[in-house]
């Protein structure tokens, strides 16, 4: 349990020097709560919703992360296979190959998830 602490004053009107028990600090009584709480009860409620809810936040944040520099890498790619003077119809072709490619690949992914 927390140890009492005391608040000391002079009282504007009397002049005299005051003396008063303070409550404990709320998050320390929070803090000795948890601590005495089992972990099984701790990971239960809404706090547990809160820490599911920042995993995924932080999950689709790297995977976008990710996203960005296969855009970046592949985008490469394909400048270094169509010629600079190719023109959008070069741009086109490589726009269905790659959505093509990136269909294939979800639905083999999306199947393998399903199998397990």
């Amino acid at each position: 349990m927390a140890k009492k602490s005391y608040y000391v004053y002079k009282d504007s009107l009397t002049g005299k020097i005051q003396r008063r028990l303070v409550n404990p600090i709320p998050h320390q009584l929070l803090i000795d709560k948890i601590k005495n709480m089992p972990v099984s009860k701790f990971f239960k409620g809404p706090m547990s919703e809160a820490r599911k809810q920042m995993l995924a936040f932080m999950t689709t944040a790297f995977s976008l992360t990710a996203a960005l520099f296969w855009n970046d890498a592949i985008k490469a790619m394909i400048t270094s296979y169509i010629p600079k003077d190719g023109g959008w119809p070069y741009m086109m072709v490589a726009a269905t190959v790659v959505t093509i490619i990136a269909v294939a690949v979800t639905w083999v992914v999306s199947k393998s998830a399903e199998q397990r």
